[in-house]
């Protein structure tokens, strides 16, 4: 029962490393489009502008990773 305890945690553990690695770089890739890429500006004043949403979503995703990764460890 011990060993299979140990193997459930094991790819718990994983399944948690692959999930913060996956968040960090998608919130990478989206400050880097919010960064390099010259969107046009939004049709409707109400709406933020593009470049700005992604930069912002992108910090969200990477702060969510680092979250995750320290949760575990």
């Amino acid at each position: 029962m011990d060993r299979k305890s140990e193997e459930g945690s094991q790819q718990t553990f994983q399944r948690i490393s692959i999930r913060w690695k996956v968040l960090q770089a998608l919130g990478a890739v989206l400050i880097a489009l919010g960064l390099f890429i010259d969107w046009p500006p939004p049709q409707e004043a109400n709406l933020p502008d593009t470049s700005s949403f992604l930069i912002i979503l992108g910090g969200l995703l990477g702060a969510a990773g680092l979250l995750a990764a320290f949760r575990h460890e």
